[in-house]
């Protein structure tokens, strides 16, 4: 538990250190031309990407931990829990990366919109020990 709670606020630094490369001009501010063609297909793949990227990350840590666990003992179980665990924290960091960037390149307000909603998603992932205890009980149960 204490690995995905680093893990948890290494995402959170990843995101802050993209927002400070975009503050520190290092993503390049305002490449894209304000209501062109590119700042619309830049913003799609970003709210598309974080539309379908959200739910998927909850939902194939969820297909994939219950149907496995139940095959397991509690080692194997809790070790299943921490790789899926990571997968979904990584497709959650991508879209907010993603997003942050989108912001500084199309200086676009659906970036920040987009990040923050990655980022509320992390908070709905952040594990305790309850969490985990109880969810490994219950798919045992079944």
């Amino acid at each position: 538990m204490r690995a995905l709670r680093i893990e948890m606020a290494v995402v959170w630094l990843i995101v802050v250190a993209a927002v400070v490369l975009g503050e520190l001009d290092v993503i390049p501010n305002g490449l894209v031309l304000p209501h062109s063609p590119e700042e619309f297909k830049l913003n799609l793949a970003d709210i598309v990407l974080t539309i379908v990227g959200i739910p998927l990350a909850i939902r194939l840590f969820t297909l994939n931990t219950t149907r496995g666990l139940r095959r397991m003992n509690n080692d194997e179980a809790l070790c299943s829990y921490h790789i899926w665990s990571v997968v979904r924290l990584g497709i959650l960091c991508v879209s907010a990366v993603f997003s942050v960037a989108i912001y500084y390149v199309a200086t676009s307000v659906s970036g920040v919109f987009c990040a923050l909603v990655a980022m509320c998603a992390t908070i709905y992932c952040w594990p305790s020990e309850s969490k985990i205890s109880s969810y490994l009980e219950d798919v045992n149960k079944e």
